[in-house]
């Protein structure tokens, strides 16, 4: 792992490391993160609305919609609800786990950090939605992409496990990189790395890491274009092999 950012998000999760895969991170979510990991049936946001308000905690402009979810994460305040859909397939319900703890690392906690390290704690009321910004904190919040108020994050692939068309978007490479190093690690990987196919690769991140089919292809890609000894061979295999 060598990109700055991902090394400080895995340290800003706080989840203690792990040599027992595949890793279950429900067990130590609620130890280190302010994070309520809720498994519903049949995921909408209906259903994660109706939690949400039952249970007193904000749930902002999010829509009573009836589609179906893997799994979205609501946060406030620096607390945030993680909804996972348990009628999924135990792999796809590890990878979204992951997904969503990233998001919220990623895109709440340590934006948040930053608005307070910058503004300090006169930036709390904004955050927090209890006080309106003015234009200058409106400003900096687009900037350095601050969230406030309340906010949330969803977990929204197609049936062959990628974001939908046009939602594509930074935030979610960035959260699916970092749910990938959770569970697993580079390190782990680092055998295999120099010397494996990428269909052996492949077959590791299911079977012992317990990733996806979809996530595992697209995860034994990136680790291996970021060997530099392996991107000649890499540009040499056709884009169909993705689809065998």
């Amino acid at each position: 792992m060598t990109e700055g950012w991902l090394q400080e998000a895995v340290k800003d999760c706080g989840l203690p490391a792990s040599a027992v895969f595949p890793r279950d991170l429900a067990e130590d979510i609620p130890l280190v993160l302010p994070l309520t990991v809720v498994p519903l049936p049949g995921l909408t946001p209906r259903r994660g609305l109706a939690w949400l308000v039952s249970h007193k905690r904000a749930h902002g402009r999010l829509a009573a919609t009836d589609e179906l979810k893997h799994g979205f994460t609501v946060a406030h305040a620096g607390v945030g609800v993680l909804f996972l859909n348990s009628a999924d397939p135990p792999e796809e319900q590890r990878f979204t786990l992951a997904h969503e703890v990233a998001h919220f690392v990623l895109d709440h906690l340590q934006p948040r950090s930053r608005a307070l390290r910058v503004r300090g704690v006169s930036i709390l009321p904004v955050l927090d939605g209890r006080q309106e910004p003015t234009v200058s904190e409106q400003v900096f919040s687009a900037l350095e992409r601050i969230p406030y108020r309340t906010q949330s994050n969803f977990m929204d692939r197609n049936d062959k496990g990628k974001p939908r068309t046009g939602q594509v978007m930074e935030s979610e490479l960035r959260a699916d990189r970092l749910a990938f190093e959770l569970l697993a690690p580079r390190q782990e990987l680092l055998p295999l790395l120099n010397h494996a196919g990428r269909k052996d690769l492949e077959a590791e991140l299911i079977s012992r890491f317990g990733l996806p089919v979809a996530e595992a292809r697209t995860y034994a890609r990136w680790l291996l274009l970021e060997q530099p000894s392996r991107r000649p061979f890499l540009t040499c295999v056709p884009d169909a092999e993705e689809g065998n």
